[in-house]
């Protein structure tokens, strides 16, 4: 009885706009090939998207063991060439190994000469080597595309839940229907009222699915809720950058759910008592101080740390801390080089201004439409019974308070009115004492304050305990005031 056939067929998804690796070629090779010698197709096998490792190709692995349960009837594998096999030597020759030992011979179409002679095992060798050449060149160019693209602070992967890939512009973007839930998610955490169990369950009931339209597993949800991807960070391989994506939280409250997480018992902290978070920043990471209010025996105390686990020991005093910024800001004298230089200061401050104020007003208006999607979903979950009473009375509260304190902030920018001349009229008069402008100002004038004279923030070193400059061309019109400001006897060993 003539032995049959088994075709495989393999296509990436890079190659499958090629025309001599397409599906349908591939298929079109194998089949003349069979009609040409007579022999019956018995079955095909293909991968559409395989891995480099034959290990990693389900379609592969179930040929071989069609060819292992059919041996008595198997007599051929035919593929289109022979990289369509295999990618790397090691595969190809375990392939053929196993193919023979069941009496089963492999053919190529475009390279007839693979037989069993001196002169077609050395070929066999040569292709291979040169298949799995063309696999590592093509891996390493890969690799190098897309660490570039993560440092230009683009994701390259599927979106984590909450966005979606938009194909057009290559950027993720926010998936309006689970974007508010899992920032909701976040808040219900942050606020420390509900335990992870209880938020992954309030947030399903809420309508919380993966893409698919299946219950969130607990192991994705602990995967979300510790991924800074979502405050505005993409960390890969040991990178850590700002992405080019919006943020669903802020950094302060990813990192009061990080401090949970951890056993810690975050406090409510208000903006207005840290003016330096956000500006002061780690040199070790290049990572924002975060901030709050640290309990000790007998009273709690304010400070700025790092939330690197690398960085766990940058940790200082936040008066300390302050003191020495003050200091910094009454060194810098009023020479005539920065009193000319005014104007332009000015003008870049108000500009900042009227850019922040436009940003956090989208923002926070989002924030608020959010808010009202999850009270109608609230709403509908419980009328639908699918949410019970305890829960709907949390998500309820939590939806509240969120959107009171989106109001006060509206409010707040609303009441945030300065002109470019009433700007001037400051920065005239702040500029012959810096330090005690800035301990008078309000938190906003203090920000101000701060990012007109070191608009790219002051770098903290832990190791050596001193502030360094991240302006150079600004930083130097107070230079031969400043020197290197050494912080001695800085608390905590810092």
């Amino acid at each position: 009885m003539t032995k049959g056939v088994v075709g495989y067929i393999r296509v990436s998804t890079a190659e499958q706009a090629k025309t001599n690796y397409s599906i349908p070629v591939q298929t079109q090779k194998i089949t003349s090939l069979c009609q040409q010698r007579s022999l019956s197709l018995l079955e095909t096998f293909t991968d559409s998207e395989s891995g480099r490792s034959s290990g990693e190709r389900k379609q592969f692995q179930r040929m071989l063991e069609y060819c292992r349960r059919n041996k008595a009837k198997v007599g051929y594998v035919v593929v289109a060439d022979l990289s369509r096999l295999a990618r790397n030597v090691l595969d190809q020759s375990n392939t053929v190994l196993e193919l023979q030992k069941l009496g089963i011979e492999l053919v190529s179409v475009d390279e007839p000469s693979l037989d069993e002679s001196a002169a077609g095992r050395l070929l066999k060798n040569i292709l291979g080597s040169m298949n799995q050449f063309f696999s590592d060149s093509l891996s390493e160019k890969t690799k190098f595309r897309m660490d570039a693209g993560v440092k230009a602070g683009r994701w390259l992967w599927v979106a984590p839940l909450g966005y979606l890939n938009d194909i057009k512009t290559k950027t993720v973007v926010l998936d309006p229907e689970r974007a508010p839930l899992v920032a909701k998610a976040f808040e219900l955490l942050g606020d420390g009222g509900s335990s992870i169990g209880d938020t992954m369950r309030q947030v399903a009931a809420l309508g919380l699915t993966t893409r698919t339209g299946r219950p969130v597993p607990s192991q994705t949800f602990s995967r979300m809720i510790r991924n800074p991807f979502y405050c505005g960070w993409i960390e890969k391989n040991g990178t850590r950058v700002r992405g080019n994506h919006v943020p669903l939280v802020s950094e302060d409250l990813f990192d009061s759910v990080q401090a949970r997480l951890k056993g810690h018992v975050p406090h409510q902290q208000e903006r207005d008592d840290f003016p330096l978070r956000g500006f002061i920043r780690c040199s070790k990471c290049g990572r924002s101080l975060t901030a709050g209010w640290v309990k000790g025996k007998t009273k709690r105390y304010r400070r700025y740390w790092c939330w690197q686990k690398e960085c766990k020991t940058v940790k200082v005093s936040a008066d300390h801390l302050e003191h020495q910024f003050a200091n910094v800001l009454h060194l810098i004298q009023p020479e005539a080089r920065l009193l000319a230089d005014l104007p332009r200061l000015a003008t870049h401050a108000w500009a900042e201004r009227k850019d922040r104020i436009a940003e956090d007003s989208k923002a926070l208006v989002r924030r608020l439409d959010d808010q009202t999607v999850l009270r109608e979903k609230a709403i509908k979950e419980k009328l639908l019974g699918r949410l019970s009473e305890d829960d709907f009375k949390v998500v309820r509260e939590s939806i509240e308070r969120e959107t009171n304190q989106i109001r006060e902030q509206i409010r707040a920018l609303d009441e945030e009115k300065s002109s470019w001349e009433d700007l001037q009229e400051q920065q005239q008069h702040d500029v012959l004492d810096f330090r005690a402008s800035w301990w008078a100002a309000t938190p906003d004038r203090k920000r101000e304050i701060q990012s007109s004279l070191f608009p790219e923030g002051l770098v903290f070193d832990p190791e050596f305990g001193y502030f360094e400059h991240q302006n150079e061309s600004l930083f130097q019109l107070g230079m031969d005031y400043l020197g290197v400001l050494k912080l001695d006897g800085v608390p905590d060993g810092i």
